[in-house]
């Protein structure tokens, strides 16, 4: 089944035709991610190759959950078709997503798709099989509506309208805020993320609540740098023995508990729990209580952890089976660049290591070939100032780099510099200080070169 197909646009800001891809066919089943990307309005959102420009096109779209055995069909109005013509393109719809099902797992609800009208009706009934009701999202929707309210008014107006809306400044406004400001910056709106964490921003440090998260935070940033302190300072003289002791100190202290399976989760293995288990049995009763509660608490803190971890490798590894599925490549990677991160690469990289232990050359191959075309990809996508210096380190220490420089270092601002200063910290936090010391090489020299300011506009909405 092709999920996606590739259609031309013209620009409606800049005028200028380009090449799209666009999904028809959202299978959550095959592609687990393609959920969470429906519901925060990713899908079909188009951005103009040349100027930047966002637009969301309209185009018949089919939703298929099959665990819910859930199938939406909607076919906008504004294409004009025809019953007819609507009828058509829904079976088409419906056979390619049948087509790509095995005969076995086929069922009765898969011969007639729920039609609806428009998206936001088809978000709704997703919502309904999940069990999110009506009166939740309606609270959800009126947290957005004050949202809107504050982006629509200058910031100067924000302390008045802060008074009026403080009903809705709950915790979860605040993480709808950071989410929304995610979704907005994923999807090429730039000025948005920025309106929305300025806004975040003003919240915290002007809300009960925002002081709540600020101290929050501090807490456990404060909690887990003393942890991993007293961790450091045992270094290589820790034992199983002493790390018990450790444990056992903190018995009572949730906090200092978590932080510390946070920070070193393979340290509770079976030969810990079995340890624990032990110095239970040898507990009088009072003090055999307490461990007990411990144990409970560490389950269910490295179940969590483990849970989290599984899942990671669990939304990559369906992602790289949906991409070598595809017929086209691109069209796989491009809707799907804003979860192909380290945990992707490295599975597919250890398929590739699989594939060919097993000698199993064609499997190999088109793994290579989705390597390739995705860090192709994921350069191309990245802002210019990230490309040149992705360039410099794969020159090296050569006159081509500082020719380089020289060329490219005037198009661009300070922005340059200080990126550069980043990414060489990490590169020393990464253990790579050899190419940490050429990158502060080339950023002395690229001070020479530099703008006063970026003739390149590095925000694809300017």
């Amino acid at each position: 089944m092709s999920q996606v197909v590739r259609t031309s646009l013209n620009c409606p800001q800049c005028g200028q035709p380009f090449q799209a891809i666009i999904e028809q066919i959202v299978d959550v089943g095959r592609d687990p991610q393609a959920k969470a990307r429906f519901l925060s309005g990713r899908v079909n959102m188009i951005t103009c190759p040349n100027c930047g420009h966002s637009l969301a096109v309209g185009t018949p779209l089919l939703y298929h959950d099959p665990e819910k055995e859930l199938l939406l069909v909607h076919v906008p109005m504004q294409l004009n078709v025809s019953p007819d013509e609507r009828e058509g393109i829904i079976g088409d719809l419906t056979r390619r997503l049948t087509d790509s099902i095995p005969t076995e797992q086929r069922r009765a609800y898969l011969l007639q798709p729920q039609q609806v009208l428009t998206l936001p009706g088809m978000i709704d009934l997703i919502l309904d099989a999940d069990g999110i009701t009506q009166e939740m999202r309606d609270a959800q929707r009126e947290k957005m509506r004050v949202m809107e309210m504050f982006l629509q008014v200058n910031p100067d107006e924000w302390p008045g309208l802060l008074e009026q809306q403080a009903e809705h400044l709950d915790h979860e406004f605040f993480q709808m805020l950071l989410v929304t400001a995610q979704n907005a910056a994923e999807t090429g709106k730039g000025p948005m993320a920025e309106g929305l964490l300025g806004l975040y921003n003003f919240l915290v440090q002007n809300t009960e609540v925002g002081q709540e998260i600020v101290e929050a935070a501090e807490v456990q940033e404060h909690i887990v740098r003393e942890v991993a302190e007293e961790l450091q300072e045992m270094g290589d003289q820790m034992t199983r023995d002493n790390f018990m002791d450790l444990v056992l100190r903190y018995m009572g202290d949730d906090d200092r508990i978590q932080a510390l399976v946070g920070l070193i989760r393979p340290a509770f293995d079976y030969e810990f729990f079995q340890a624990l288990a032990a110095r239970i049995e040898a507990a009088e009763d009072d003090e055999r209580d307490d461990l007990e509660d411990l144990r409970e608490w560490l389950l269910e803190l490295t179940q969590m952890i483990d849970q989290q971890t599984q899942a990671v490798l669990q939304r990559a590894t369906d992602t790289l089976r949906v991409i070598m599925e595809s017929e086209d490549i691109d069209a796989a990677i491009r809707p799907r660049l804003e979860i192909i991160d380290d945990t992707f690469l490295a599975v597919l990289q250890a398929n590739i290591r699989a594939a060919q232990s097993n000698q199993d050359q064609a499997t190999a191959e088109r793994l290579q070939q989705v390597l390739q075309r995705t860090l192709q990809i994921l350069r191309d996508s990245a802002p210019p100032h990230f490309r040149l210096v992705q360039d410099l380190l794969a020159l090296g220490d050569d006159d081509e780099a500082y020719d380089l420089i020289e060329a490219e270092a005037p198009q661009f601002g300070p922005e340059l510099l200080d990126l550069m200063d980043a990414i060489a910290a990490d590169l020393d936090e990464n253990n790579q200080p050899d190419n940490a010391d050429l990158l502060r090489a080339f950023r002395d020299y690229a001070e020479q070169h530099v703008g006063e300011e970026s003739q390149i506009p590095l925000d694809p909405e300017h």
